[in-house]
C-alpha cells in the first residue's frame, strides 16, 4: 500500500514515529534541564554550565536527528542507514539503562525505535528507497 506521493506508508509511519521519538527526547532534555538534572553532591558541586552545555548539544543534535528522519521520508537510503545505526545504539542505551535500573519512559522509546526501524525495511520500503 502507498500514500498518493508514492510513498509506503510503512515509511510514512515510520517517520510519524520518528517524530515522535525526537520530540519526545527534546521534551525529556527540557524536563532534565529544568529538575536540575540531579540533585547529588557532585552534579551541584560543578555547577549549571555543563548541564546547560549537555543540554544545548542534545538539541543540536535533535536537529540533526530531525533532518535525517526528513530525508529518510524523501526516501534517501543513507538517512535509514543512519537511523538505523542510531536505532541500534538508542536500544543498547536501554538495555545498559535497565541494567542499572532504567524508567519505563526509555522501554517505550526503544520499542518506538524499533518498531520504526522496522517499518523502514517492510511493505515495499525497499523498493521506495532504491528508486531514490
Amino acid at each position: 500500500m502507498a500514500s498518493s506521493t508514492g510513498r509506503p506508508t510503512t515509511v510514512t509511519v515510520s517517520f510519524v514515529i520518528w517524530l515522535v521519538v525526537v520530540l519526545a527526547n527534546i521534551i525529556q532534555g527540557i524536563i532534565s534541564l529544568v529538575s536540575g538534572g540531579g540533585s547529588s553532591a557532585a552534579a551541584q558541586s560543578v555547577g549549571t554550565a555543563p548541564l546547560v552545555a549537555g543540554a544545548i548539544f542534545a538539541f543540536i543534535l535533535a536537529v540533526i536527528e530531525l533532518i535525517i528522519v526528513f530525508k529518510m521520508r524523501d526516501g534517501r537510503n543513507w538517512a535509514r542507514i543512519v537511523l538505523t545505526v542510531l536505532a541500534v545504539l538508542q536500544l543498547i542505551g536501554v538495555g545498559v539503562g535497565a541494567a542499572s535500573g532504567g524508567n519505563a519512559f526509555g522501554w517505550i522509546g526503544a520499542v518506538a525505535v524499533l518498531v520504526a526501524t522496522i517499518l523502514m525495511y517492510v511493505g515495499g520500503a525497499n523498493g521506495y528507497f532504491r528508486r531514490r
